[in-house]
């Protein structure tokens, strides 16, 4: 447990990693296929760039995971 500087424990203020579910692993991946991306980071990118009533709010939040979590920049 960590201490604050006068000595008292502090609570540990760090959440776990977001996970994917099982039923949604691979489902950003083939959206991005379907629709004709190379990738699932260039969807992500496009997605992500794009205005925002362009895509769904779903496809949105993974592309912002992919983005976050599994794309490197």
């Amino acid at each position: 447990m960590l201490q604050d500087v006068d000595g008292t424990a502090k609570t540990n203020i760090m959440k776990k990693f977001p996970q994917i579910k099982k039923a949604n692993r691979g489902k950003f991946t083939t959206w991005a296929k379907a629709n004709g991306f190379k990738d699932a980071c260039s969807a992500a990118t496009a997605v992500m760039k794009a205005k925002k009533g362009k895509y769904s709010k779903d496809v949105r939040e993974m592309a912002n995971y992919a983005n976050n979590f599994g794309c490197k920049k």
